[in-house]
């Protein structure tokens, strides 16, 4: 496939390490010399500097050929003027970013279709959407949702009161609390195993658990199940679910700091947002009908005291600052926020957040847009992809193809042949839940949820590719 991605930030960046290690045709467009420099240092493709908006430069990058263009820049005209120029050369699929969302307002008239766009991504709504989700689980470190919230994939850590601490998952299962769940993977601090294969991430290792493995305290578990059985999961695990969020403190007025203050507003929520900068503050007290403003320091406990921080059910620190906005919510927590939420900008931040205990957990800004893209760009009949922020994985929600290898046989059948290091969630076949075991048989059209770490991907999506042969 030949690719062209404009922007090289942390998405272009992520996405086009992602399609040359599956040996794809990419040419990435920046106007940095130094973004160009950092990828050409990085990885095996070709670079051009200038405007991804330039018929020329794009002629030069191969447009005419292309069956991709991807634009992530920071400028949403370049992204959409980028996509209309590759809708006159045919490129089959065109992904802009677009954060402004008066373009697309109902009173502008005006839909991504009209710019040659056909999947448009808005790094703030997605940002706002999964504050939301994880606002309503105290205690969960990362919800994702899949067929319109009937299945999850959840996160949370195992507290020294947990009851289900040293109990094997074959017990577990063996008492019926796996009916419709299933254990994805465990992260692990210090040294552990799996069957001697450990998966290192940092100072923690990934476990893809088997029936013999036991849960212990402080280990991060991701689980997928219908949302029913997630619940009872997390009750028996001592975490509420579905909290009404009574107070929220937001601190930046920020875009996602804005939006997710309107949302919260609609859902009853008294909503306090404190912003540093005045000009930015009176804008905000401005745009928001029943949030109070506050202008001040947000890294001064004094400001905080005033807000109430001691009585808030969350707090979400959303100002683009990663030091500061986790420092924010550190404070936060240690003077009686119950949840407490970050913004990351930068991938490097991610792999420890899991060391710090008084963060509840984060929204990385790049993963959010980069799994929203992935759908689109990988093989096969990919529905949705959301990359992880915990540990290095993905969950995929794939279509089983007509003649795929893997239809039509028992899976235990591919006990050798399916990767060691991923995982399958569920089975949703017309609109029926199917939690899978080893008897179970994937038909063609079945959607299947899939939890992968990044080098089993490939072979899951051999497994369900469509066959003509």
């Amino acid at each position: 496939m030949k690719a062209i991605i404009i922007g090289a930030g942390e998405v272009g960046f992520h996405i086009a390490k992602l399609l040359t290690a599956q040996a794809n045709d990419v040419v990435l467009i920046d106007e940095s010399q130094a973004a160009c420099d950092r990828v050409n240092e990085q990885l095996d493709l070709q670079t051009l500097r200038g405007s991804g908006a330039s018929p020329r430069l794009l002629k030069t990058a191969g447009i005419e050929d292309a069956n991709l263009l991807i634009a992530v820049t920071n400028s949403d005209e370049i992204n959409m003027l980028a996509c209309q120029i590759a809708d006159r050369y045919k490129v089959s699929t065109k992904i802009a970013r677009v954060s402004d969302p008066d373009y697309f307002c109902p009173e502008s008239d005006l839909t991504p279709k009209d710019f040659g766009i056909d999947l448009l991504v808005n790094p703030e709504r997605l940002c706002v959407a999964e504050f939301v989700r994880l606002l309503q689980v105290p205690e969960a470190r990362e919800i994702v949702d899949f067929e319109d919230g009937r299945v999850q994939l959840v996160s949370f850590r195992i507290k020294q009161s947990n009851p289900l601490i040293d109990k094997s998952l074959a017990e577990l299962d063996a008492n019926g609390l796996l009916d419709d769940i299933r254990f994805a993977a465990i992260s692990r601090p210090g040294r552990s195993s799996n069957n001697g294969h450990p998966i290192n991430n940092g100072n923690r290792h990934i476990i893809i658990p088997r029936g013999a493995d036991a849960l212990q305290q402080g280990d991060e578990v991701f689980v997928i199940g219908s949302a029913i059985a997630i619940e009872q999961l997390l009750r028996i695990s001592g975490i509420t679910f579905n909290q009404q969020l009574d107070r929220v403190i937001i601190v930046g007025a920020s875009p996602i700091g804005i939006e997710l203050a309107r949302v919260l507003e609609e859902r009853d929520t008294n909503v306090k947002l404190i912003e540093e900068d005045q000009t930015k503050a009176e804008l905000a007290s401005q745009a928001l009908r029943r949030t109070t403003v506050l202008q001040g320091n947000y890294l001064q406990f004094r400001l905080l005291e005033e807000a109430g921080v001691e009585e808030v059910n969350g707090f979400i620190s959303v100002t683009g600052d990663d030091e500061g906005d986790i420092m924010a919510c550190m404070t936060a927590k240690e003077n009686g926020a119950q949840r407490v939420l970050a913004l990351v900008q930068q991938p490097r931040y991610l792999p420890l957040l899991a060391r710090i205990p008084r963060l509840d957990g984060a929204v990385s800004r790049h993963l959010t847009v980069v799994s929203n893209i992935l759908r689109l760009i990988r093989r096969g009949h990919i529905i949705s992809v959301a990359s992880l922020h915990g540990i290095d994985a993905e969950v995929i929600e794939i279509v089983a193809g007509v003649n795929s290898k893997i239809a039509h046989k028992e899976l235990v059948s591919f006990k050798t042949k399916f990767p060691e290091n991923a995982f399958i969630g569920a089975i949703i076949r017309r609109d029926r839940l199917i939690t899978p075991t080893g008897q179970s048989v994937i038909q063609p059209t079945d959607r299947v949820i899939v939890f992968s770490l990044p080098g089993a991907i490939p072979v899951v999506e051999d497994l369900f590719a469509e066959r003509r042969d």
